[in-house]
C-alpha cells in the first residue's frame, strides 16, 4: 500500500518532456506548445506558424475593440490613424504567417529568416502609435504584444536550432507597454 501511494506521488511531478526542437527555448512550455508533437523539423515550423496564426485570429477578435476604448477620448485623426494601424498589423501578421507555410513547404529558408529576424510579425506598430499620443497601454493589450513577441521569438529558435542570445546581438526588449 505505502508503495503505491509513493509511485502515485512520484507520478504526479513527473514533466512532460521537452520536444527535440525546443532545447534552445527560453520559453520551453510555449515552445511544446507551438510544435505539438512534430516529428520532424519540417512539421515544427508549420506547427509553429499554425499555432502564431491562431494568435493571431485570436489577437483580431480582441485588439479593435480593446483598441478603440482605449482612445474614445482622443481627436478623431489621431484614433482613425491608430484603428488603421493596429488593423493593418493584423492583416500583415496574417499574410506574413500564410507566407512562412509556404516557405516550410517549398523549403525556403531565406524567406523563413527573413521574416523571423524582421520586426514585421510584432503588434509594436500598434502600441508605439497609442504611447505616441500619451495614452496609457492597458495590461491587457500589452500582454497581446508580447504574446506575438513570444511566439516570433520561440519559432526563430525553433527554426535556427540555437539559443536566441546568438540570434540577436541584444537580448530582446522585456516590456512591450511603451
Amino acid at each position: 500500500m505505502a508503495t503505491t501511494i509513493a509511485m502515485m506521488v512520484v507520478m504526479s511531478h513527473a514533466t512532460t518532456p521537452n520536444s527535440k526542437f525546443c532545447e534552445f527555448a527560453r520559453l520551453k512550455p510555449l515552445c511544446n506548445r507551438l510544435v505539438h508533437n512534430a516529428t520532424n523539423y519540417h512539421q515544427a515550423l508549420k506547427n509553429a506558424f499554425r499555432a502564431t496564426l491562431v494568435l493571431n485570429k485570436r489577437n483580431s477578435i480582441h485588439l479593435l475593440p480593446m483598441v478603440t476604448s482605449v482612445i474614445r477620448n482622443t481627436n478623431s485623426p489621431s484614433r482613425a490613424k491608430i484603428l488603421k494601424t493596429c488593423q493593418q498589423k493584423v492583416t500583415d501578421v496574417a499574410s506574413y504567417l500564410t507566407d512562412l507555410i509556404e516557405a516550410v513547404d517549398e523549403d525556403n529558408k531565406d524567406a523563413i529568416e527573413y521574416y523571423l529576424r524582421t520586426g514585421e510579425i510584432t503588434l509594436r506598430d500598434c502600441v508605439e502609435s497609442i504611447s505616441e499620443i500619451d495614452m496609457t497601454i492597458p495590461p491587457a493589450l500589452s500582454k497581446l504584444a508580447q504574446d506575438v513577441e513570444d511566439y516570433k521569438e520561440t519559432t526563430l529558435v525553433i527554426f535556427l536550432q540555437a539559443p536566441i542570445e546568438t540570434v540577436y546581438n541584444k537580448p530582446l526588449p522585456t516590456d512591450y507597454s511603451g
